[in-house]
């Protein structure tokens, strides 16, 4: 939308010749709903005139209507046009150029609930640089750290905050980081940035979260059996041959990623396959009736008829208390060949972040610092699939996962979560760089 169409659709819902003057006696409720009004758009973008009134009302001795808070602020939108109408609705003056984008916005907050606070901590939020936590704070204090104090770093570090806040997600991490010369040094400062970039993410009110952040609202459809992950699962459009490689890699699929589908050399055999999946669903089982985490029987067979969210919520329990594998061992009657395999995997495991460099013949490989910092490779198969069928993304991708042993090779735990981060020039060398240092001590194939 060119800004001559988005005036016309101003002027359309902000039309001059509807100004009145001021209702006697209404000056000062004119004076409180425009704080109001400016409050919304900064904390959810746009609110429908309806859903304003009703804050208001709740809030306040005073009483409004939706056609009296037209008559009332359409003035000041004219005059100052920190927000305007548009349709139903009262949106924030970024969309004054692009209505569309207000539309956009409606669909993500279809069937999210709207974040509504008291009357104090609703109008903190008439200035447009409030924030309800210190975690932006810790992110620029180590960009400084790392990049020194300058107006890259500074720059860097807003637009960065901005794209996460209001664009989507962190995609335009590597090009921005790029845009401004600032390179982390090491793949563990890469990771800790990232950890913290994400800790402010979850905990950062957006608009596409009706005002809620995101671990609020994970907290909210959990309760209803919903989840908000990503959980990445095999896809099922079909890849020509002579098509693209989804790898980035720049070959035909079939010179590329498409060996391996064919091979399958870079995944576990299907009775590997079955193996894992009876040893790792029945340990589900066990911790999910000890616990009552989820409301469901996990049996331990493979298929299973129980969902990736559902398992997803017992596994993240199991790896913040590895010791029930003890109790698993202890209290079940397990074959020999079952038991060695899970002592491997409390003692073995290896939680955290990697980032996916290559796909090989028989393996994904991904980097990671090692217990003493040290950047190691490991080379990872894929469990039904192999990793790049699985994932289908460009690399570099840095994912999080938990590798374990097994059968003398290093596999996941059937949750790969990537990150929505993508990589430019600079981010590629440095990967490139570590890559090349790490390589001197091989690929780890094996964590027994």
């Amino acid at each position: 939308m060119n800004k001559k169409e988005a005036n016309k659709i101003f002027e359309k819902y902000n039309s001059k010749s509807d100004v009145v003057r001021c209702p006697y006696g209404r000056a000062g409720v004119r004076k409180l709903l425009d704080t109001y009004a400016v409050a919304a758009v900064n904390l959810y973008g746009i609110i429908s005139k309806k859903d304003l009134v009703d804050i208001f009302n709740k809030q306040n001795k005073d009483q409004t209507s939706v056609e009296e808070i037209y008559i009332l602020l359409l003035p000041l939108v004219l005059k100052e046009r920190w927000y305007g109408f548009y349709k139903n609705y009262i949106v924030h003056y970024w969309f004054l150029d692009d209505f569309e984008q207000a539309d956009n916005l409606l669909t993500h907050h279809a069937e999210k609930p709207r974040y509504a606070p008291d009357k104090e901590e609703f109008l903190k939020y008439e200035n447009e640089d409030y924030e309800d936590n210190d975690l932006w704070w810790d992110v620029r204090s180590f960009m400084w750290d790392v990049f020194g104090i300058s107006s890259d770093s500074s720059q860097g570090f807003s637009e960065v905050k901005n794209y996460i806040i209001y664009g989507d997600g962190i995609s335009e991490l590597g090009p921005t980081l790029d845009k401004y010369n600032l390179r982390f040094t090491s793949e563990k400062q890469l990771q800790k940035f990232i950890d913290l970039l994400m800790l402010a993410k979850n905990n950062t009110r957006t608009w596409v979260n009706n005002g809620h952040t995101s671990l609020e609202l994970h907290e909210i459809f959990s309760k209803r059996d919903e989840t908000t992950i990503d959980f990445p699962i095999r896809r099922e459009e079909k890849i020509g041959r002579n098509d693209p490689c989804p790898c980035g890699s720049g070959k035909k699929y079939k010179k590329c990623c498409g060996r391996f589908e064919n091979t399958k050399s870079a995944q576990l055999s299907s009775e590997e396959c079955h193996e894992f999946y009876e040893t790792w669903y029945g340990l589900m089982g066990f911790i999910n009736e000890k616990l009552n985490v989820v409301d469901a029987n996990i049996k331990a067979q493979y298929p299973n008829d129980v969902s990736d969210e559902i398992i997803h919520k017992v596994r993240e329990v199991l790896w913040e208390n590895p010791e029930l594998i003890d109790e698993y061992i202890s209290e079940t009657n397990l074959d020999k060949e079952k038991v060695d395999v899970l002592k491997l995997w409390k003692t073995n495991h290896k939680k955290g972040m990697f980032i996916l460099l290559e796909y090989k013949q028989d393996y994904a490989v991904a980097l990671a610092p090692n217990e003493q910092g040290e950047d190691r490779l490991y080379g990872i198969k894929g469990i039904s699939n192999s990793i790049s069928t699985v994932l289908r993304r460009p690399l570099p991708l840095t994912i999080e996962t938990v590798i374990l042993p097994f059968k003398g090779k290093i596999i996941y735990d059937s949750f790969m979560i990537p990150m929505p981060v993508t990589y430019g020039k600079g981010a590629r060398a440095a990967f490139k760089e570590m890559y090349d240092n790490a390589i001197k001590h091989g690929i780890i194939k094996n964590l027994d």
